[in-house]
C-alpha cells in the first residue's frame, strides 16, 4: 500500500483502501513476477528507457508478456504521480508485474497483471553503516541476476542480520567469498587513487546508476578496476559508497569494524560530477 491516496492497477487508478487482488496470485505465492523502482525528479525520468528496457527483458526472462509499450507505462505513472499531487517534488515509483495463474509451480500463462505505486521520496546524505552478512548471493547459474525478480528472500535474510546488528544495510558476497552488492545497492570503493567495484561475474543486480557512475569515471579518464575482489579489499579502502536510482550516491561510513573518513576530496567531486551529468540528462 502507498502512502498516497491512489495507485494504479492494470492502467485504472484506484484508492489504496479500495484496491484488491486475488489471495490466489503468483506474486504473493511464489514471487513470480518482477519489478522497477525509480525516481520521479518532479515528473521527470532519469534513465526511464533502461528501466523499461530491463523490466521488458524481465519478464521475457520468466516467459511473460508485456502487455504495454515504453510510452504508454510512462503515462500511467505520469497520471499517477498527478493525481496523487507528486508531480512537483522528488518521488519514489514502483512498478510491478506478476503473472496470472493459480497454485502450482508450473504454469503455461505468460500474462500478467501490474500495479505501480508512488511516494514522496527525500533523499539521505547520512552515511551509511554496513556489516558483512552471512546469507550469500544467490549464483547467477541458479537465477538470472540481471532483473529485479520479485522473490528476494536472500536480501531480506541478509537485511534481518544488519537490522539485528543495529547496521543500515548488509554486505553480501558470493557464495566464493567474493564482494558482490548490498541488499539494495552496488559497491564502490576507493585506494591508492583507484575506484574499485564488483564485476558482474559476482552475482550482484547491475544496477542503472552503476553503469551510469562507471561510465563518467571512464570518459574522464578516472581510474577504475572492475573486478573480483575479497572482502580484505574494501577493508583496506580509504573511503567507500554505495549507488542506486533512489538514494543515487551514498558514502559508506563503516564496515563491519571497518572505518573509513567520510567527505574525503575523491568523493565529494564524484558526487559534483554526477550531479552535473543528473542535471544534463534530465533536461534532455
Amino acid at each position: 500500500m502507498t502512502d498516497n491516496g491512489y495507485i494504479s492497477l492494470n492502467g485504472s487508478l484506484i484508492n489504496s483502501d479500495e484496491a484488491s487482488v486475488s489471495p490466489l496470485n503468483r506474486g504473493m505465492m511464489y514471487g513470480d513476477g518482477c519489478f522497477e523502482t525509480l525516481k520521479s525528479y518532479n515528473g521527470r525520468f532519469l534513465k526511464w528507457e533502461e528501466h523499461f528496457d530491463r523490466l521488458k527483458e524481465g519478464l521475457a526472462y520468466l516467459g511473460m508478456h508485456s502487455p504495454i509499450d515504453s510510452a504508454e507505462l510512462k503515462k500511467e505513472v505520469s497520471d499517477l504521480l498527478g493525481t496523487n499531487n507528486l508531480s512537483s517534488e522528488e518521488s519514489m515509483v514502483r512498478i510491478q508485474f506478476w503473472r496470472e495463474g493459480r497454485r502450482g509451480y508450473k504454469s503455461s500463462s505468460s500474462k500478467t497483471f501490474r500495479m505501480i505505486q508512488v511516494n514522496s521520496y527525500t533523499r539521505s546524505s547520512e552515511p551509511l553503516d554496513l556489516l558483512t552478512a552471512k546469507t550469500r548471493c544467490i549464483p547467477s547459474e541458479a537465477l538470472e541476476r540481471k532483473y529485479k525478480l520479485t522473490n528476494g528472500l536472500n536480501y531480506i535474510k541478509a537485511a534481518q542480520e544488519a537490522d539485528r546488528h543495529q547496521k543500515d544495510d548488509a554486505v553480501m558476497l558470493t557464495v566464493n567469498g567474493l564482494v558482490s552488492e548490498t541488499t539494495i545497492a552496488n559497491l564502490f570503493w576507493m585506494k591508492d587513487g583507484i575506484i574499485h567495484t564488483p564485476s558482474e561475474e559476482c552475482d550482484l543486480l547491475p544496477g542503472i546508476t552503476r553503469g551510469s557512475i562507471i561510465s563518467i569515471l571512464q570518459e574522464r579518464g578516472i581510474n577504475i578496476q572492475i573486478g573480483k575482489f575479497e572482502p580484505k579489499s574494501i577493508y583496506e579502502a580509504e573511503a567507500a559508497f554505495c549507488t542506486n536510482s533512489l538514494i543515487e550516491i551514498r558514502e559508506i561510513r563503516a564496515v563491519d569494524d571497518i572505518q573509513f573518513k567520510t567527505g574525503q576530496k575523491p568523493f565529494e567531486e564524484i558526487l559534483e560530477l554526477y550531479e552535473k551529468y543528473k542535471q544534463e540528462e534530465l533536461r534532455k
